[in-house]
């Protein structure tokens, strides 16, 4: 993440409100808006998701299966739709993201056979990773070129907390509407992503360096060809790069299967109807708020940032744990739940900032997508081991092995601390010299 280069001095520079230069600030407040709005979109059916699927006749197993089909897909599409984004413009590739997506919740309206909602997912993925990193790499880039020099992992936080709120509320009204009818959901979310279309065509003024689709077919495939060989070659090059993005895979493959899990475990723990999921969820967003709400008002330094990671994530694997105890008292079970996601608010902000202070700007959204395609490629396996384990043994018995998990990246952040003053530099620290090789400046 780009600094002033002088973070020992937390002056008024490395504060989001402290009065930004005027195209900074615009360009903020396009940052914020663009990604409330795609949140916003996206959360309808945050919650009422497994109980549609389960309407439908699906078992857990099938559950999680058609959601690893959405990671597996992305995990082969995330690089080369971010090289496509760095190639050939990040607002080109939100837009088509998002009316992919739209057209993949419209086939999930009418879906009632399992293979279905396999191509369904297969679509939604495409249009997931072209939208993937394309807003944070325009506006990351947007404001360096506007002079921007705070730290930005108070930005991070606040885009934390203002998706968060777009997932609450939007969750909410999901799981209400899903009250009558399960399926509609997935109506509102197709036009709250045509939506998003519109304000990304809108807001996202491309940097200067963007080019234009303006070459033959085969220049395009060569160019992101280039791009997605450039990209593996800087991930697997920088240790810092590599081993924030493994911490991310072994993550989601202990977070990713709780998703399907708790809908269900709530909803019929308390016997209420949909509706109450819109509000746990709501509870939990909530929670992860205040989690990023603690990076920004917490004053350490890139310094501290691996130690706090390590801490954090040994709560989170402690929660998993801890809500598999407590499974036959719904009431601690939701705390766990809890006290969990204020540890992943915390730390997924601190962990994105650190590896955008690792990467450069022109290939920002390929190196956030080979950061993605760990993440995808976790939560996929996360999800197929664990879904035949949830029909045998039960949804709780899958948070203990979640929490087993999620130990492995607490060694992963440790690590980390050797490469902390690499994050004190300017953005784009890290880049690639004329000849392909790994360039890492002091």
């Amino acid at each position: 993440m780009a600094t002033s280069g002088k973070i020992a001095s937390r002056g008024a520079d490395e504060r989001i409100g402290a009065a930004p230069l005027p195209a900074a600030a615009s360009i903020i407040c396009r940052y914020y808006s663009v990604w409330a709005i795609y949140a916003f979109g996206g959360g309808f059916l945050y919650g009422v998701y497994p109980l549609f699927l389960r309407s439908r006749g699906l078992s857990q197993f099938e559950m999680n299966s058609v959601l690893a089909t959405y990671f597996a897909v992305t995990f082969m599409t995330d690089v080369p739709t971010g090289a496509f984004a760095d190639a050939f413009g990040r607002r080109r590739a939100f837009v088509l993201g998002c009316v992919l997506r739209a057209s993949a919740f419209l086939l999930y309206f009418f879906a009632h056979r399992y293979a279905v909602f396999l191509v369904a997912e297969a679509i939604d993925g495409v249009g997931t990773t072209f939208c993937n990193g394309a807003i944070d790499a325009w506006g990351v880039d947007a404001l360096d070129d506007a002079g921007f020099t705070g730290l930005k992992d108070r930005l991070f936080s606040r885009i934390s907390q203002f998706t968060n709120l777009g997932f609450m509320l939007s969750a909410i009204v999901g799981a209400w509407v899903g009250s009558y009818n399960l399926a509609w959901p997935w109506l509102l979310g197709a036009a709250g992503y045509l939506l998003s279309a519109m304000a990304g065509r809108l807001m996202m003024d491309e940097p200067r360096r963007s080019r234009t689709l303006s070459r033959p077919h085969e220049a395009v495939v060569t160019t992101v060809a280039r791009r997605i060989g450039r990209g593996f070659r800087i991930g697997f090059a920088n240790r810092a790069i590599f081993i924030l993005s493994l911490a991310n895979g072994a993550f989601f493959a202990a977070w990713a299967p709780s998703w399907l899990e708790w809908p269900q475990f709530f909803a019929d723990a308390y016997r209420r109807g949909p509706w109450i999921v819109g509000w746990i969820y709501a509870l939990f967003t909530i929670a992860r708020m205040a989690g990023a709400e603690a990076v920004v008002r917490s004053g350490f330094g890139p310094e501290a940032r691996a130690r706090i990671l390590t801490a954090t994530a040994l709560t989170v694997a402690i929660a998993f744990v801890a809500a598999w105890l407590a499974s036959g008292r719904t009431n601690a079970a939701l705390g766990c739940f809890v006290a969990m996601n204020l540890g992943i608010g915390a730390l997924l902000p601190m962990a994105q900032s650190w590896f955008n202070a690792e990467i450069g700007a022109a290939d920002r959204a390929t190196l956030l997508s080979f950061n993605s395609t760990f993440a995808t490629m976790g939560a996929a396996t996360g999800l197929l081991t664990t879904g035949a384990f949830a029909d045998v043994h039960g949804i709780p018995a899958v948070w203990a092995v979640s929490g087993v998990i999620m130990l492995f990246t607490a060694p992963l952040f440790l690590l980390l601390s050797r490469f902390a003053s690499r994050s004190r530099g300017r953005a784009g620290a890290f880049s690639v010299s004329s000849d392909g090789g790994p360039n890492l400046e002091a």
